[in-house]
């Protein structure tokens, strides 16, 4: 596998899940720096939902159809930010634009109370 790079969007499956985790094979979004993603072989992620009645906010934010390979109008729940082991990401699917990721970089400060 290439380098795994800040922004892209992968495949990922995070099963064996528990409780309210985000289960079963699912898009999702590389948050960590390019320097951990080179030099370990984990990635943060944030997982990408295609539901319906999805809900804008702080900490869900709004991914457009068509934008890292999204097939429909998504969000990326910044809520349920994961570490996986970079082996869990399957296919590249696309790369999310500058302006989606700092709306991400938003929602991480409020979930993880950064300044």
């Amino acid at each position: 596998m290439s380098t795994v790079q800040r922004g892209e969007v992968y495949k990922v499956i995070p099963d064996p899940s528990v409780g309210k985790e985000i289960q079963k094979e699912r898009p999702c979004v590389v948050v960590s720096s390019n320097i951990l993603n080179a030099k370990t072989d984990l990635a943060i992620v944030c997982p990408i939902t295609e539901g319906m009645g999805l809900q804008f906010d702080i900490i869900h934010i709004q991914v457009k159809k068509g934008e890292g390979g999204a097939t429909k109008e998504s969000v990326a729940l910044c809520d349920q930010v994961k570490a996986v082991d970079q082996g869990r990401l399957m296919e590249k699917r696309g790369h999310l634009e500058a302006d989606t990721m700092h709306k991400i970089d938003k929602g991480l400060k409020v979930v993880l109370d950064l300044r």
